[in-house]
Formats: structure tokens, C-alpha cells, sequence
């Protein structure tokens, strides 16, 4: 599974994502032809031109959740595999392509432009384009988004993050219904990141509409594809090539997600029942489909990164020294071995929260932070006042309570089992106990990881933009209060950052220079690492497996997925 980034990718940019993460012990297996992060391509989608794609046919599209709240801005919408199926049912604004550079998406955007001072953005939007119920999509859809998602509007909305819309101060009609301009209170380099997806405006202005009119439903529609089915009990979500639609139409008729539990996605996929899944570091899924006739594994940078993470809300986990303690008493690089070696991918433990391995800047800001160090680790807990009573025994305080920690995985993945097992062993050397549980697949994220009922867990941010901005959802705030007084932490499932923190990621958002984008990125990275917010060690592999004959669908590392673009290759093309 996984979390979209600043869906924190957790809403509009990085989502979770819930992926194997296979692991195996020892040097056997592992990498040998010493491949660096830096070889690994930036894309891999077999591109076919549309003529030589078929017209026609189905693409069974595999995914290890089924997911049942369909907006994005809600925080249980904030999921990697919601941002796949929405994405082809529901506008967004702009487009990237594989080196994350943005444009207008045509079919709903015609152009867009800021003023000298980034404070005015102005969209003209396409005239053709239009909501399922036949309703033209028009500037007010974009004014009650900006006000419900950037909490301007009163109401019991839940919203996961801001996420750029709180800086603008007012949305007004343009020269006419199909023109609207932004005036933002702050200028906003990464505006473009902005309504990915757009929702009808009466799913805006109503909390309850807004809450849940898109749970278990996508009622409303306007893309290549529309008129979605849910069936429960077989789990599958079926996506109809949109006839209406007045873009490139789609090359495919119908594409059907599939939910199944991760460990089951491989032998699904080689019993021919879908067509492609993600297979990440699956180590049996690789082996199992590795040498399998008519199918392909991609190669590419994935926008996602896999890492440990501390719920700072946890009165055991709120010091920082112990987070910190924590992060030296993991070895990162043993992690990524056991986890990438066994896969033919780079063993590279080298992780930046905010840029990919293709973006410029990328870096390793750890340094002095996380090296594997047990013995330090033991020594700032001592400090901390976590002491061993004896040794080989668990740490207590003095109130005489155990430094014993509540690690949540997902069912239906062994390997996520291997890898809490793994990091258990590590701790377990500097006196802290892990009690691992289990918890269905179906309910890991809005069961457990968004509210914080967990106290270490190990998942992946993904994103759906090339911004860096994109991740203060995840590592800012708190965002305000709950109705009840506490804390809303929004898509930052860590809950817990830092004034400072917050401070940097407003400055980015600002910046509007690439070097200096950069190095603010850099900056917040390495105050993530001085806060032990969580552990990272391993940049996420972009290994898709696909039917040979499918084309324009893998890993698109920084760019859009072109839903209309995607079928099967003709026969003699």
C-alpha cells in the first residue's frame, strides 16, 4: 500500500502505499554488478504511438487494497491506489512529463499563467469539458475546492491537508465562466500541483457530500474513462471508456482494478487473471515472473520511498533523543541489502524525503544522524532515561514502565513480517522489545496508520507531482485543532515537527529558483533527520510487471500517466 506524498502524495501530492518489501538474510543473492541509483532510468512505459495501439479491450490492473473513500482531500482518500483509479474519472490541471516539468492539461486547462509577482495565477479553461451530469466544468468548481480544501469555508470538512490552497486569498470569474484567476496572498512556486484531482463543486460547499459522496462511489465523473462500478465482494472497480469524453479517446474500452492482498498479486498475475500489478521488492513475486513468457518487469525511478516510522505521538516515542537513539540502533544498509539484493536492483540505502535520485540536488543529508551505531544508540538512551536493569532486559523508565513498542504490519505480506522481524532483532540488541500485530490489509492505513493507533510501522510515501513542497503535509504541522482541541496533524501520520520544519517548507513553496528550490529541500531533509521523524532506507524501485503487449503503462517515475493512451499493441506494429 502506500500513501501518496503531500497525500501527505499523505493528500493531493504524496499518498501512502502499502508494498512487499521482501527480505532475506546474508550476502547470497545480493547485487552484483554494483548498479548505482544514478543508472536507473527515469521512465519505463513501453511507449507505442497511439495508431499502432488497438482500439479496444480490457487491462486488469491489480492493486493490494480495495480502497473505499474516493476524495483525495479526505484523509482516507490520501492513498496511492486512489490516485490511480481517480486519475483516469476526474480532471486535473496540469500534466508532467519525465523530468517533472508541468504543463496545461489540454482537455481542461487551455493555458495558465502567473503575474511577474506570483501573486495572480490565471487558468482559461478548456469550453468543451464537462461534468458526467452533463454540467460544464467552470471557474466556480475551482473556487469551491480552493475554499473547502484551503479551510476557509465553516463546516465539519475533513480535510487532510491545505496543501497550497490556504495561500489563496480569494478565486474570481474570469472574462467568463470558463476563466478563472487565483490572487494568492503569498507568492506559490509549486501552484501548478494544484486541483490533481478537481471534484464537482457540490461535493465542495456540503461537509456531509464532501465527507462521504465519494465513499465506496465516484458518483460524478469527467475524464477518457467514467461510469465506475464497485463490486464488494469480488473487489474489483471497473472504469468505462468514457464516450462522451472530448479529449484523444480512450484506446481501451474498459480497465478493471483488482484488489487482492499483496502476496497474492504475483501468482494472480502469472495465472494470466490481470495484466499488470506492481510488484516492488516481492522477492517470490521477482523470482516466480521473472523468467515468464509474454511479460515484462520495468526499470525506472519510482516517486516514492520506503522507510520506518515513529508515531511521535506516543508518550514512549515524544523525545526526540529516543527517536534518535532509535534511528542508530537500525541498520539501514543491512535493511535495503536484504530487501533490494535478492531483486537485481541497486542495494543503495541513500533515501532524500523530498527529491528523487532524477531531481535535481538529490543527496544524502544523514550524515552524523542515522549511522548504524548500536552502542551510541544504548548510551542516548541511558541518557534519555530509558536504563537496562540488568543486562539481555528490556529498558524501563522510572516510573518503572518497559521501552516496549507496538509495531503494526499489513496482512498478506510475509515479507513486511520478515522486515518488522528484522529490525525486532536490531532493537532488541540495545534493550527495547517489539511486539509485532498484524492487522487486515483492508483497514492498515484508516484503521491504524492515519489515526496513530500504532507506535512504529513501516510503509511508503509516494507522489503524484515532482514538488518538494508537496511533503509538508507529511512533516509539518499540526494543522490547527480537532474538534476536539487536540492536535490535527492532518496527512502527517508521524505527528510530530517542528517549528522550524514548518518555517523551511513555507519558504520553499515561495521559491521559485531551481538551485535554491533545491537547497531548501536539502535543508528540511536534514532537520527530518535531527527530529528522527523516521528512518528511510531505500528509494523505491520501479518494478512493475506487465503483459509485453500492453502499452504505455509502467513506471512513469515523475510524469502523468496518459489513461488514454494505454492498450494493447496491434498485431504487426
Amino acid at each position: 500500500m502506500t500513501i501518496r506524498r503531500g497525500a501527505a502524495l499523505a493528500a493531493p501530492a504524496l499518498a501512502l502505499v502499502l508494498v512487499a518489501s521482501a527480505c532475506s538474510g546474508g550476502e547470497e543473492g545480493g547485487n552484483e554488478n554494483e548498479e548505482t541509483l544514478a543508472d536507473i532510468p527515469a521512465i519505463d512505459i513501453n511507449p507505442v504511438a497511439r495508431e499502432d495501439v488497438e482500439d479496444g479491450g480490457d487491462f486488469h490492473w491489480g492493486i493490494n487494497e480495495y480502497p473505499t473513500q474516493y476524495n483525495m482531500s479526505h484523509p482516507d482518500g490520501n492513498l496511492g491506489n486512489v490516485r490511480d483509479i481517480v486519475e483516469a474519472v476526474l480532471p486535473t490541471a496540469h500534466v508532467y512529463d519525465e523530468t517533472g516539468a508541468p504543463s496545461p492539461n489540454p482537455a481542461f486547462v487551455e493555458s495558465s499563467e502567473v503575474s511577474e509577482d506570483g501573486l495572480t495565477v490565471t487558468f482559461r479553461l478548456n469550453p468543451d469539458a464537462e461534468w458526467s451530469t452533463g454540467e460544464p466544468i467552470t471557474w466556480e468548481d475551482y473556487a469551491e475546492q480552493a475554499e473547502t480544501v484551503g479551510g476557509a469555508r465553516e463546516g465539519d470538512f475533513l480535510v487532510g491537508s491545505p496543501d497550497g490552497y490556504e495561500l489563496i486569498e480569494e478565486t474570481e470569474r474570469g472574462e467568463n465562466d470558463h476563466e478563472v484567476i487565483f490572487h494568492f496572498a503569498e507568492p506559490y512556486g509549486d501552484w501548478p500541483k494544484l486541483f490533481a484531482p478537481l471534484y464537482p463543486k457540490e461535493y465542495m460547499t456540503d461537509p456531509e457530500e464532501f465527507n462521504e459522496g465519494y465513499v465506496g462511489d465516484i458518483p460524478v465523473t469527467a475524464g477518457p474513462f467514467g461510469d465506475v462500478e464497485f463490486d464488494d465482494t469480488a473487489q474489483t472497480i471497473i472504469l468505462n471508456k468514457n464516450e462522451d469524453w472530448w479529449g484523444e479517446p480512450a484506446k481501451l474500452d474498459r480497465i478493471i482494478f483488482h484488489g487482492y492482498e499483496n502476496d497474492a498479486l504475483a501468482q494472480v498475475y502469472n495465472n494470466d487473471e490481470i495484466d499488470g500489478f506492481y510488484l516492488g521488492t516481492d522477492v517470490a513475486g521477482y523470482e516466480l515472473l521473472r523468467d515468464k513468457e509474454g511479460s515484462r518487469m520495468t526499470r525506472a525511478v519510482n516517486n516514492g520511498y520506503r522507510f520506518i516510522q515513529f508515531n511521535g505521538s506516543s508518550p514512549k516515542l515524544e523525545d526526540v533523543e529516543v527517536r534518535r537513539a532509535l534511528t542508530h540502533a537500525i541498520d539501514r544498509e543491512a535493511l535495503a541489502q536484504a530487501t533490494m539484493g535478492p531483486i537485481d536492483w541497486p542495494t543503495d540505502p541513500t533515501v532524500n524525503r523530498l527529491l528523487r535520485s532524477s531531481q535535481t540536488g538529490f543527496q544524502d543529508n544523514s550524515e552524523g544522524l542515522a549511522e548504524f551505531d548500536p552502542e551510541l544508540a544504548a548510551q542516548m538512551l541511558d541518557e534519555a532515561g530509558w536504563t537496562q536493569p540488568e543486562e539481555g532486559a528490556t529498558r524501563v523508565n522510572e516510573d518503572g514502565e518497559e521501552l516496549e513498542l507496538r509495531w503494526v504490519i499489513s496482512s498478506g505480506l510475509q515479507t513486511m513480517q520478515d522486515e518488522a522481524e528484522i529490525a525486532q532483532a536490531m532493537l532488541s540488541e540495545i534493550g527495547v522489545a517489539v511486539n509485532i500485530e498484524s492487522v487486515p490489509n483492508t483497514e492498515y492505513f484508516t484503521g491504524y496508520i492515519i489515526p496513530g493507533n500504532y507506535e512504529v510501522a513501516a510503509f511508503v510515501l509516494t507522489g503524484s507531482n515532482p514538488y518538494a513542497s508537496d511533503s509538508g503535509e507529511n512533516y509539518g504541522g499540526p494543522f490547527g485543532e480537532t474538534e476536539d482541541g487536540e492536535p490535527d496533524w492532518g496527512n502527517n501520520t508521524g505527528k510530530v515537527s517542528t517549528e522550524e520544519i514548518n518555517a523551511k517548507f513555507d519558504e520553499l513553496q515561495q521559491e521559485t529558483d531551481p538551485e535554491r528550490y533545491a537547497e531548501i529541500a536539502n535543508e528540511i531533509d536534514r532537520l527530518i533527520w535531527e527530529n528522527a521523524q523516521n528512518v528511510p532506507f531505500f528509494q523505491r524501485p520501479g518494478r512493475y510487471v506487465v503483459n509485453e503487449d500492453i502499452a504505455n503503462w509502467g513506471e512513469t517515475g515523475l510524469a502523468s500517466l496518459r489513461y488514454e493512451d494505454i492498450g494493447w499493441v496491434a498485431q504487426g506494429s
